[in-house]
C-alpha cells in the first residue's frame, strides 16, 4: 500500500487529508444469475469512515457488477458483486486494485 498526504477540499465537505493505493489478487465461488454477493478482503490500514473505490485489474466475467464496496470494520474491505445476465458466472482468481480516501 502507497499513502500519500493530501490537502483537498471541498465547499460544505470534509477535506481529503491522506489517499491509500492498495490491491489484492482473491479467488471467488460463483454467483447466481441476477442476484448478488457480498465479499470481505484484509486490506491493512483501511478505517471505518474511509471512501473507497476499487476496480478489477484482470479481465472480469461478462455480467459481473461491482455494485458497493465500503470499509466494514479496521482493515476489511466489503465489496457487493452482482450479475447483470440471466446465468450465473464463476468468478475464479481475480486482481483488484483501489484507493481508499480519508
Amino acid at each position: 500500500m502507497e499513502t500519500a498526504t493530501v490537502g483537498i477540499t471541498s465547499p460544505g465537505a470534509s477535506p481529503v487529508t491522506s489517499l491509500t493505493k492498495f490491491s489484492f489478487t482473491a479467488t471467488f465461488g460463483a454467483i447466481s444469475a441476477l442476484t448478488g454477493t457480498v465479499v470481505t478482503q484484509n486490506v491493512p490500514g483501511l478505517v471505518v469512515g474511509d471512501v473507497v473505490q476499487v476496480y478489477c485489474t484482470s479481465a472480469p466475467p461478462s455480467g459481473l457488477v461491482i455494485a458497493n464496496a465500503r470499509v466494514s470494520a479496521a482493515n476489511t474491505l466489503e465489496i457487493f458483486f452482482s450479475t447483470s445476465v440471466a446465468v450465473g458466472i464463476t468468478l475464479g482468481s481475480l486482481n483488484f486494485s483501489g484507493v481508499a480516501f480519508r
